[in-house]
């Protein structure tokens, strides 16, 4: 009896230090969550007081595309999401290497994020009358056509969305719009729910008239 004593308390010990070990855990998520936010906010409050210097230097989104696609790779290993590069053509635009690599990254990551598990996710980049046209495809939950008209809005998260994935910040495709206009360029959406959604970025290509 002693010996199961033993045992008991062993084992509460062990599911105890589990449970900490969760909280701590869900705690440094959490931390980290609100310091996403309030770099994000930070972002945003610069660039609306027009603090936010964007270069105007000559940027290959193609091989942009190649790094993220290989990053991407990376994000949707735990889901066997697959990041595939469709179609793609070199394109030179003038603009802020760093922005515009934080623009495709988010874009591809919530691709990743809000796929179905073995899901894909397709880019595709290619010229048409002096515009570089970027697409990027998944096959996920999808958005409501009510919920389109709001995705690039500060703070909203379509309630599916906090469904799927609890992290966002509701942020992103504010900061996405954002660093595309600025570019002189334009992001729309196109989505049925449930099967999934496209983001379209366009952006004049480099003159060198």
């Amino acid at each position: 009896q002693a010996e199961d004593g033993i045992r008991d308390v062993e084992r509460s010990r062990g599911l105890g230090d589990v449970y900490k070990r969760q909280v701590l855990e869900s705690n440094l998520e959490e931390i980290d969550r609100m310091s996403r936010i309030v770099d994000e906010l930070l972002f945003l409050s610069r660039a609306d007081l027009g603090e936010i210097k964007i270069a105007k230097e000559p940027v290959q989104l193609e091989y942009l595309i190649q790094e993220i696609q290989q990053q991407a790779q990376v994000l949707g290993k735990d889901r066997e999401v697959e990041t595939l590069v469709r179609h793609i053509e070199p394109a030179e635009v003038a603009g802020d290497e760093w922005r515009l690599r934080e623009l495709l990254l988010n874009i591809v990551d919530n691709a990743v994020k809000y796929s179905q598990e073995k899901g894909q996710v397709e880019i595709t980049l290619e010229q048409t009358d002096n515009i570089a046209k970027l697409s990027v495809k998944d096959n996920g939950i999808g958005i409501s056509p009510d919920d389109q008209k709001m995705i690039f809005d500060r703070f909203f998260r379509a309630d599916t969305a906090r469904a799927h994935a609890k992290k966002g910040t509701g942020l992103g495709l504010a900061i996405c719009k954002w660093i595309t206009e600025s570019h002189q360029g334009h992001i729309q959406v196109e989505s049925t729910q449930g099967q999934g959604s496209r983001f379209t970025i366009t952006l004049p290509l480099l003159s060198h008239a």
